[in-house]
């Protein structure tokens, strides 16, 4: 699944496409790490306090009349965008809580788990900390970095599973390297084994035209995806989907009213996570807007991916072309995002590195990989970024004395 073909001729990057006053971004602040906790467009967030204003107005009628229908709605309008059936998707308030979940139910006593060696950290302590509490084993396969086919990939993970694997955790696109990983190809190989594929696709909505049927038909069991990132809603959104063949196994961490419904009642699926306790719902029913917001902006969500696509590429390319490398992969494996390998100053620290760039007006991604050894800076694309903010971006870094670091 790669970002969407563009419909017309390439637009001028060294312009952004929102414009300035679309989101409430601070104007002296250079944002480039959009992937980490996105950034909500204006409309959106008017759409939020409304939704909250009347959640406060009359609490009760809300929580127990209107919200319901409300949040029914934004699940079919959020289905929609991702290619869903709604019967089997949820709120949650971020992809590491539904990874969470999902392996909850998934993972049984004893079982033998594969995850990759690219993934988010959080989602793989919460893996380590729940197969050790059951008595299983965590394998991790090996992702070629740098990869010049994606076939390597799949190749890798399949041939790191065996008949004791039971589940195994992918992300759609990996947080440290920025990869789109074919997590459809992986499900088709692992189906016959009886193996529960689980995708995290923190990254996912918005930055790819996603289809989680055609995941489904593939054999995926389990999608989870951040809508507060790409998709630009409010912070604290993202989505669970559960292949319906799983949906009794597969129950919220915290247990609620919902579980009063006998286990074969359509219902309990929907009650059981969506309410698990009083909570604010209003970054779900907002998102919705927020869609809308960002399609209405960039003209279209295949024109923002396919913009979004070309602008990380030229990102990369003009820091490598100052710091020094090459590219670490096919230009068709990365969305809106890029990493690139970099060497700070002798002694400097990649957290302290993050903190004197945020200190100074700079929001990008450092991360070490310890895979690797190595430190990686990650940039973002999307509606309000342009290529100068590259540009800037590898002036200061060569005035600090940083270059780019052979892989």
């Amino acid at each position: 699944m790669t970002p969407s073909p563009p419909d017309a001729a390439p637009d001028d990057l060294d312009h952004a496409v929102a414009a300035a006053d679309a989101f409430v971004l601070d104007p002296a602040v250079v944002h480039l790490n959009h992937g980490s906790f996105g950034a909500c467009p204006r409309a959106a967030l008017d759409v939020q306090a409304a939704w909250r204003a009347r959640l406060e107005a009359a609490t009760m009628r809300f929580f127990v009349l209107d919200g319901q229908p409300a949040l029914d709605d934004a699940r079919a309008e959020v289905a929609g965008f991702v290619g869903a059936d709604p019967a089997g998707l949820v709120f949650v308030a971020n992809a590491t809580a539904g990874v969470a979940t999902a392996l909850d139910g998934l993972v049984g006593d004893g079982d033998e788990v594969v995850t990759i060696d690219h993934g988010y950290a959080a989602c793989r302590h919460g893996l380590e900390r729940l197969v050790a509490r059951r008595g299983g084993r965590v394998v991790t396969a090996h992702v070629a970095f740098p990869v010049r086919d994606p076939a390597q990939h799949v190749d890798a993970i399949v041939a790191a599973c065996t008949p004791e694997t039971r589940v195994v955790l992918l992300d759609h696109v990996t947080s440290p390297t920025a990869l789109i990983l074919d997590v459809a190809a992986i499900a088709r190989a692992l189906a016959p084994r009886g193996v529960h594929v689980v995708v995290d696709g923190a990254h996912a909505p918005g930055m790819l035209d996603l289809d989680v049927a055609a995941l489904a038909a593939a054999g995926v069991a389990a999608y989870v995806g951040n809508l507060h990132k790409w998709a630009c809603a409010p912070k604290a959104c993202a989505l669970l989907w559960v292949r319906d063949d799983l949906r009794r196994r597969i129950r919220p961490l915290v247990t609620s009213h919902g579980a009063a419904l006998a286990v074969d009642d359509p219902r309990r699926f929907h009650a059981e996570h969506d309410w698990t306790g009083t909570h604010d719902p209003t970054p779900y029913l907002s998102a919705p807007a927020a869609i809308a917001a960002i399609a209405a902006i960039g003209g279209g969500w295949p024109a923002v991916r396919a913009r979004g696509h070309r602008l990380a590429i030229a990102m990369r390319d003009v820091l490598l072309d100052a710091l020094g490398g090459a590219p670490a992969a096919p230009d068709a494996m990365l969305g809106m995002m890029a990493s690139l390998p970099i060497a700070p100053p002798a002694g400097v620290a990649p957290r302290d590195l993050e903190r004197g760039l945020l200190e100074a007006g700079w929001e990008v991604a450092i991360a070490p990989w310890p895979r690797l050894d190595q430190i990686y800076l990650r940039v973002s694309a999307h509606v309000y970024n342009r290529l100068d903010d590259a540009r800037r971006l590898a002036a200061h870094l060569r005035a600090l004395g940083i270059h780019g670091a052979a892989e």
